[in-house]
């Protein structure tokens, strides 16, 4: 697959996978570059959706490494109507042996509490699911996070345990499974 025929959209939105070379631009910050490559307009200055910088270049690297892996990486939501970017939702990479992939969501500070975040992971989620090889979809959120928290629960994800993470301590795992009769609360 090729990201021009790789997208997906729902009312509000359009999402698209993050190329390496889209990755590569959004790192050195070159803004006109990024919207040629994505075709969305950028809050200025440029910069990653909040808690993506730090891992652009381990998912540059990775997409480069691995094209198949298109998908399981970071997505750009852009609004249909404006062409701006609101965020980026993704993956941290394919499913694991148990068919599980970790689902996260950032949108952009002043565009947060719109509900775009449950509408772009909604989308995303329900694609990863009628993926070959997925059984779940997880997300990990902080119990302080309750925006994140909200999100989760309006997708009808569960609660299935904790987890300890390195950098924000404990975080609490939500979970959505492909079922037998594929009857999923994400859709």
């Amino acid at each position: 697959m090729t990201a021009p025929d790789f997208r997906l959209t729902t009312d509000r939105f359009e999402l698209l996978p993050l190329t390496a070379d889209a990755l590569d631009v959004l790192i050195v910050g070159d803004g006109e570059r990024l919207a040629t490559l994505t075709g969305a307009r950028f809050p200025e200055p440029l910069a990653a959706p909040p808690l993506m910088e730090d891992a652009l270049p381990f998912m540059r690297d990775r997409t480069r490494a691995e094209p198949t892996e298109l998908g399981w990486w970071p997505w750009l939501v852009v609004a249909r109507a404006t062409r701006e970017a609101v965020g980026s939702i993704g993956f941290g990479g394919p499913p694991d042996g148990a068919g599980a992939v970790v689902l996260g969501y950032a949108i952009y500070p002043h565009l947060q509490g719109r509900g775009y975040a449950t509408e772009a992971t909604r989308a995303l989620a329900a694609w990863a699911l009628d993926q070959a090889g997925v059984a779940s979809v997880r997300a990990t959120i902080p119990p302080e996070h309750t925006p994140s928290l909200r999100v989760v629960e309006k997708l009808g994800m569960r609660q299935v345990g904790t987890a300890q993470d390195d950098e924000v301590g404990q975080v609490l795992v939500f979970e959505v499974r492909r079922s037998a009769t594929d009857d999923r609360p994400i859709d």
